[in-house]
């Protein structure tokens, strides 16, 4: 089961005039997250000795209802009184019953000089944004048979291989009956389905072969290459219809909490386009949780710019268009008025002719 980021908010009032000593420290308010669990800071207004050097403060992150071992990943972060991020320090750690984890975080000058905008009616405020992991790990996923082995090494070795992938500058002889048993949509590549050669478009060979490991002896990739390969991983176990393998770069990618303010959009959009509702929710909860530092993200800011930009460019070639129909619209008008003209004109001048006949006859009669 997924257990939720969380964003709680700490404050400490009245900083200035907290004890500065070296080890002297206040704690804040406890404070309840939406999973139960309950979480306090430990300020060292003068520094921590145990955290590094004086001139900074320290900051202990507490669980106060957990007394088992469990991992979280955590961020402490500061901002300034406009909601600009100064500081963000992040954390993988395995908590010890009864035990916090923390560091030093920031220099006690920076916080009281007034231009920094950091204090606001003299009350620190202190972010803590925490995932706490599942106790299952990477490692059920991992488990490999002695079967396991020995395909890995059919692989490797390229022993009897009637087909190949071409894939960038790289060859990877594979074995045609295990790809229609174990990956179909793969061997689909393959002409005619067995004795042929192929080239993959559209991924490294270094995810191919992650790919192919899984294919033959359901071996994942280890956890930093799925987080390094993430999107990569999930586009290719998504194009192959590789379900379990999708399921455990997912897990993985939530489980390391990967997500900032400036890539969750990115994974919310992978989620929904690859199908995967664990990372979806992640993303989303994630995006709702820390909403305003998305909107403060300079990679935000840029989307925004470029958005009112093009909607500018739409409302002038709105505007164009109309001024366009409008003048168009004139020259008809211009155009009939013009034939009107020349009707009236060939009318006058016929008239005249006429008149110019009739005094002819007339002249005639009087002489």
């Amino acid at each position: 089961m997924l257990i939720k980021p969380v964003l709680l908010h700490f404050k400490f009032d009245g900083f200035a005039d907290l004890p500065s000593g070296v080890d002297s420290h206040v704690y804040s308010d406890v404070q309840t997250d939406c999973n139960g669990d309950t979480w306090k800071l430990k300020l060292y207004p003068g520094g921590n000795s145990a955290a590094g050097e004086q001139g900074w403060i320290g900051v202990f992150l507490i669980p106060v209802s957990r007394n088992e071992e469990f991992g979280a990943a955590f961020s402490l972060i500061t901002k300034n009184t406009n909601g600009i991020v100064l500081r963000e320090i992040r954390c993988d750690h395995m908590f010890q019953p009864r035990m916090s984890c923390g560091f030093k975080f920031m220099k006690r000058d920076m916080i009281l000089d007034a231009n920094n905008n950091i204090l606001k009616d003299g009350v620190l405020r202190i972010d803590a944004r925490i995932q706490v992991k599942d106790k299952k790990d990477s490692q059920l996923f991992m488990f490999q048979s002695k079967l396991s082995n020995k395909m890995m090494t059919l692989l490797e070795s390229g022993e009897k291989a009637d087909a190949s992938f071409e894939v960038g500058d790289s060859t990877f002889p594979v074995h045609s009956i295990i790809l229609h048993n174990n990956a179909s949509i793969l061997a689909n590549h393959l002409v005619g389905g067995y004795a042929s050669s192929a080239v993959i478009d559209g991924i490294t060979a270094a995810v191919f072969q992650m790919v192919l490991a899984y294919v033959y002896a359901e071996r994942l990739p280890t956890d930093g290459e799925m987080l390094e390969h993430g999107k990569e991983l999930i586009d290719a176990a998504d194009r192959y219809e590789l379900v379990d393998l999708k399921m455990a770069v997912e897990h993985v990618l939530v489980r390391e909490r990967i997500l900032t303010p400036k890539n969750v959009s990115d994974y919310i959009q992978l989620a929904d386009a690859k199908s995967c509702p664990l990372l979806k929710e992640y993303a989303t909860t994630f995006l709702y949780v820390n909403a305003e530092d998305v909107l403060n993200s300079e990679l935000f800011k840029l989307v925004k710019d470029v958005i009112e930009e093009n909607a500018r460019k739409r409302r002038r070639a709105a505007v164009f268009q109309v001024v366009q129909s409008e003048f168009s619209k004139v020259l008809k008008e211009l155009d009939a008025a013009n034939k009107a003209c020349d009707t009236l004109v060939a009318t006058v001048k016929e008239a005249e002719a006429v008149f110019s006949r009739l005094k002819a006859a007339k002249r005639q009669r009087t002489e």
